[in-house]
């Protein structure tokens, strides 16, 4: 694992490290990824869900699907998911020996959502043959929220002001925007970096690692300038 990848572990495994202004903002942020990821959930299916956080669409996510685990490479955020579902009958939650020894072609979906930018190139290109290796034949990765080379982020405080002002919390946004300047997330976004890829670079990467890819209309989330990718294994 790089130094880079190791700095964004360490920051979400802190107490104390939200980047929601409020709850209304988590509120409508995993609303709308509820609503997004509902589409590419196989009835009766089993889903990872890579780099899960908080894991508040879980519980959405296990009305359909078969069995779903769950994974964040931060202890901390393990331990506050495993508390929370322990005894759910189809949620299990996965530390890194766990998500390892899962059998080869035993998940139908994996989710990455928002994780790509917190990861160095070389460890993400080393977890694609990992979950090429973990999807059943025909299984699918959707890798949602990608962010683009030279963004400006004016374009991130747009549309999260833009959401705010649709959901009644725009005082609170502007608020946290504020607050942002100074945290530790921009801190360790300049000290650590921020993974961000072309469309053409992406697809190359997924095709790289043995899949056949597409990239989406839209992105999945709230975010609607980031780019989302569908990751097939090829059939048997």
């Amino acid at each position: 694992m790089s130094d880079n990848t190791a700095g964004w572990i360490d920051f979400w495994n802190r107490p104390n490290n939200a980047i929601y202004v409020n709850e209304r903002n988590l509120e409508v942020h995993f609303d709308t990824l509820r609503r997004d990821v509902a589409a590419f959930i196989p009835a009766d299916g089993r889903v990872l869900d890579f780099g899960c956080g908080d894991a508040l669409i879980a519980e959405a996510v296990a009305e359909r699907a078969s069995t779903v685990h769950l994974f964040d490479a931060a202890p901390a955020v393990q331990q506050r998911i495993r508390e929370r579902f322990a005894g759910h009958p189809r949620i299990r939650v996965l530390d890194a020996d766990a998500l390892a020894a899962l059998p080869d072609g035993s998940v139908d979906l994996i989710l990455v959502i928002s994780v790509v930018q917190y990861l160095a190139r070389k460890d993400l290109a080393a977890l694609m043959s990992q979950w090429r290796r973990l999807l059943a034949p025909g299984g699918q990765v959707l890798v949602a929220d990608v962010v683009e080379p030279h963004t400006p982020m004016y374009r991130d405080v747009g549309s999260q002001l833009s959401l705010a002002w649709k959901h009644g919390f725009l005082l609170a946004a502007l608020f946290g925007l504020a607050k942002l300047a100074f945290s530790d997330y921009r801190r360790i976004r300049h000290q650590s970096g921020f993974s961000t890829y072309t469309v053409a670079d992406m697809l190359g990467m997924l095709t790289e690692a043995g899949f056949t890819a597409s990239h989406l209309p839209r992105n999945v989330g709230p975010t609607p300038h980031r780019n989302s990718f569908l990751a097939r294994h090829p059939a048997a």
